[in-house]
Protein backbone atom coordinates (compact mmCIF):
# COMPACT_ATOMS: atom_id res chain seq x y z
CA UNK A 1 0.00 0.00 0.00
CA UNK A 2 1.26 3.34 -0.68
CA UNK A 3 0.66 6.91 0.56
CA UNK A 4 1.80 10.04 -0.98
CA UNK A 5 3.68 7.68 -3.43
CA UNK A 6 5.51 6.08 -0.61
CA UNK A 7 5.05 2.69 0.77
CA UNK A 8 3.91 2.24 4.34
CA UNK A 9 6.24 0.88 7.02
CA UNK A 10 5.08 -1.96 9.54
CA UNK A 11 8.17 -2.70 12.09
CA UNK A 12 7.40 -5.72 13.91
CA UNK A 13 8.88 -6.29 17.86
CA UNK A 14 8.88 -9.45 19.45
CA UNK A 15 10.19 -12.70 20.33
CA UNK A 16 12.50 -13.62 23.77
CA UNK A 17 15.06 -14.45 25.04
CA UNK A 18 14.86 -18.25 24.02
CA UNK A 19 15.71 -19.22 20.42
CA UNK A 20 12.87 -20.15 18.31
CA UNK A 21 10.64 -18.60 20.44
CA UNK A 22 6.63 -19.06 19.50
CA UNK A 23 5.99 -14.93 19.78
CA UNK A 24 8.90 -14.56 17.18
CA UNK A 25 7.44 -17.08 14.82
CA UNK A 26 3.76 -15.48 15.18
CA UNK A 27 5.64 -11.79 14.65
CA UNK A 28 6.96 -13.35 11.28
CA UNK A 29 3.90 -14.57 9.80
CA UNK A 30 1.97 -11.27 10.75
CA UNK A 31 4.53 -9.31 9.40
CA UNK A 32 4.79 -11.22 6.18
CA UNK A 33 0.99 -10.87 5.55
CA UNK A 34 1.89 -7.19 6.19
CA UNK A 35 4.42 -7.37 3.49
CA UNK A 36 2.26 -8.81 1.09
CA UNK A 37 -0.47 -6.45 1.83
CA UNK A 38 2.64 -3.47 -0.12
CA UNK A 39 3.97 -2.65 3.06
CA UNK A 40 8.18 -2.56 3.47
CA UNK A 41 8.63 -4.51 7.14
CA UNK A 42 11.31 -4.53 9.49
CA UNK A 43 11.98 -7.41 11.66
CA UNK A 44 13.11 -6.43 15.19
CA UNK A 45 13.82 -9.67 16.96
CA UNK A 46 14.31 -8.74 20.79
CA UNK A 47 16.95 -11.97 21.05
CA UNK A 48 18.62 -10.96 18.77
CA UNK A 49 18.54 -7.27 20.09
CA UNK A 50 19.58 -8.13 23.20
CA UNK A 51 18.45 -4.96 24.65
CA UNK A 52 20.05 -3.66 28.24
CA UNK A 53 17.47 -2.06 30.38
CA UNK A 54 16.08 0.91 30.13
CA UNK A 55 17.29 3.62 32.65
CA UNK A 56 14.95 6.57 32.58
CA UNK A 57 17.16 10.28 32.52
CA UNK A 58 20.43 8.09 30.40
CA UNK A 59 21.11 9.78 27.11
CA UNK A 60 19.89 7.26 23.96
CA UNK A 61 23.58 7.55 22.74
CA UNK A 62 24.73 5.59 26.08
CA UNK A 63 22.50 2.63 25.37
CA UNK A 64 24.73 1.62 22.07
CA UNK A 65 23.82 0.97 18.49
CA UNK A 66 21.07 -1.53 19.09
CA UNK A 67 18.94 0.45 21.09
CA UNK A 68 18.88 3.56 18.71
CA UNK A 69 17.94 1.23 15.53
CA UNK A 70 15.10 0.23 17.93
CA UNK A 71 14.25 4.01 18.38
CA UNK A 72 15.60 4.93 14.74
CA UNK A 73 12.73 1.69 13.43
CA UNK A 74 10.29 3.15 15.53
CA UNK A 75 10.15 6.88 14.61
CA UNK A 76 10.29 6.00 11.31
CA UNK A 77 6.74 3.28 11.29
CA UNK A 78 3.21 3.64 10.02
CA UNK A 79 2.31 0.65 11.99
CA UNK A 80 3.73 -1.61 14.50
CA UNK A 81 3.03 -5.05 15.36
CA UNK A 82 4.15 -5.99 18.65
CA UNK A 83 4.43 -9.56 20.14
CA UNK A 84 5.67 -11.16 23.48
CA UNK A 85 5.71 -14.57 24.95
CA UNK A 86 3.05 -14.72 28.48
CA UNK A 87 4.84 -14.59 31.69
CA UNK A 88 3.64 -15.66 34.89
CA UNK A 89 0.14 -13.63 33.74
CA UNK A 90 1.42 -10.93 31.80
CA UNK A 91 3.54 -9.41 29.39
CA UNK A 92 7.56 -10.90 28.84
CA UNK A 93 9.81 -8.20 30.75
CA UNK A 94 12.07 -8.36 27.82
CA UNK A 95 9.11 -6.95 25.44
CA UNK A 96 8.05 -4.01 27.79
CA UNK A 97 12.04 -3.14 28.08
CA UNK A 98 11.24 -2.55 24.53
CA UNK A 99 8.61 -0.40 24.99
CA UNK A 100 10.12 1.63 27.61
CA UNK A 101 12.78 3.35 25.22
CA UNK A 102 9.89 4.45 23.30
CA UNK A 103 10.33 7.13 25.91
CA UNK A 104 12.92 8.64 23.72
CA UNK A 105 10.63 9.74 20.95
CA UNK A 106 8.21 11.75 23.63
CA UNK A 107 9.67 14.98 22.00
CA UNK A 108 9.48 14.37 18.71
CA UNK A 109 6.84 16.13 16.76
CA UNK A 110 4.65 12.49 16.24
CA UNK A 111 5.49 11.87 20.36
CA UNK A 112 5.32 8.06 21.65
CA UNK A 113 3.25 6.05 19.49
CA UNK A 114 0.99 8.89 18.32
CA UNK A 115 -1.07 8.08 15.21
CA UNK A 116 0.03 4.73 15.13
CA UNK A 117 -2.02 1.69 14.55
CA UNK A 118 -0.43 -1.33 17.09
CA UNK A 119 -1.10 -4.82 16.13
CA UNK A 120 -1.22 -7.12 18.83
CA UNK A 121 -0.12 -10.84 19.29
CA UNK A 122 0.87 -13.00 22.16
CA UNK A 123 1.98 -16.36 23.22
CA UNK A 124 1.37 -18.54 26.20
CA UNK A 125 1.65 -21.99 27.10
CA UNK A 126 -2.24 -22.40 29.27
CA UNK A 127 -5.37 -21.16 28.15
CA UNK A 128 -5.49 -17.52 30.25
CA UNK A 129 -2.29 -16.18 30.12
CA UNK A 130 -2.25 -14.53 26.21
CA UNK A 131 -5.54 -12.80 26.80
CA UNK A 132 -3.99 -11.36 29.91
CA UNK A 133 -0.63 -10.55 28.02
CA UNK A 134 -2.40 -8.84 25.38
CA UNK A 135 -4.09 -6.40 27.55
CA UNK A 136 -1.20 -5.84 29.36
CA UNK A 137 -0.01 -4.45 26.04
CA UNK A 138 -3.16 -2.54 25.18
CA UNK A 139 -2.64 -0.59 28.58
CA UNK A 140 0.68 0.27 27.68
CA UNK A 141 0.27 1.04 24.03
CA UNK A 142 -2.52 3.44 25.01
CA UNK A 143 -0.07 5.27 27.39
CA UNK A 144 2.12 5.35 24.49
CA UNK A 145 -0.71 7.27 22.58
CA UNK A 146 -0.91 4.56 19.88
CA UNK A 147 -3.74 2.80 18.42
CA UNK A 148 -4.29 -0.66 19.22
CA UNK A 149 -5.51 -2.35 15.96
CA UNK A 150 -9.09 -3.94 16.57
CA UNK A 151 -8.05 -7.48 16.20
CA UNK A 152 -5.44 -8.92 18.70
CA UNK A 153 -4.01 -12.33 18.32
CA UNK A 154 -3.75 -14.05 21.40
CA UNK A 155 -2.16 -18.13 20.92
CA UNK A 156 -3.04 -20.68 24.19
CA UNK A 157 -1.68 -23.96 24.80
CA UNK A 158 1.48 -22.92 21.90
CA UNK A 159 3.34 -26.18 22.08
CA UNK A 160 0.29 -27.76 20.01
CA UNK A 161 0.46 -25.25 17.45
CA UNK A 162 3.98 -24.71 16.38
CA UNK A 163 6.42 -26.51 14.62
CA UNK A 164 10.35 -25.74 14.49
CA UNK A 165 9.69 -21.78 15.70
CA UNK A 166 6.77 -21.65 12.66
CA UNK A 167 2.92 -21.46 13.44
CA UNK A 168 1.03 -24.85 12.09
CA UNK A 169 -2.53 -24.04 13.42
CA UNK A 170 -3.68 -23.29 10.17
CA UNK A 171 -6.68 -21.24 12.06
CA UNK A 172 -4.70 -18.94 14.22
CA UNK A 173 -2.16 -18.74 10.70
CA UNK A 174 -5.24 -17.25 9.38
CA UNK A 175 -5.81 -14.28 12.57
CA UNK A 176 -2.32 -13.46 12.16
CA UNK A 177 -2.56 -13.05 8.75
CA UNK A 178 -5.77 -11.17 9.27
CA UNK A 179 -4.00 -8.59 11.53
CA UNK A 180 -0.91 -8.27 9.21
CA UNK A 181 -3.53 -7.20 6.70
CA UNK A 182 -5.51 -4.84 8.55
CA UNK A 183 -2.70 -2.98 10.63
CA UNK A 184 -1.34 -1.89 6.88
CA UNK A 185 -5.13 -0.97 6.05
CA UNK A 186 -5.82 1.14 8.85
CA UNK A 187 -1.97 2.92 8.74
CA UNK A 188 -3.37 3.55 5.04
CA UNK A 189 -6.68 5.36 5.72
CA UNK A 190 -5.13 7.33 8.66
CA UNK A 191 -2.55 8.49 6.65
CA UNK A 192 -5.31 9.23 3.74
CA UNK A 193 -6.34 12.27 6.41
CA UNK A 194 -8.97 9.96 7.63
CA UNK A 195 -9.76 10.80 11.72
CA UNK A 196 -9.15 8.16 14.18
CA UNK A 197 -12.50 7.09 14.33
CA UNK A 198 -12.86 6.92 10.83
CA UNK A 199 -10.39 5.00 10.69
CA UNK A 200 -11.41 1.56 13.70
CA UNK A 201 -15.29 1.89 13.15
CA UNK A 202 -16.74 -0.84 11.43
CA UNK A 203 -14.03 -3.54 11.00
CA UNK A 204 -15.36 -6.53 11.51
CA UNK A 205 -12.64 -9.02 12.47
Amino acid sequence: MNFNDERLKVVGIGGTMRQGSASLGALRRALEASAEAGADTELLDLRELNLPMYEPGRPLGEFGPKVERLVEAVRGADALLISTGAYHGTLAGVTKNALDFIQFLSKDERPYLDERVVGLISTAGGDQAATNANQAMVHAVHALRGIVAPLMVGIPKAWQRFENGDIADEGYAERLDMLGRLVVELAGKLGSGHSRYEATAGIAV
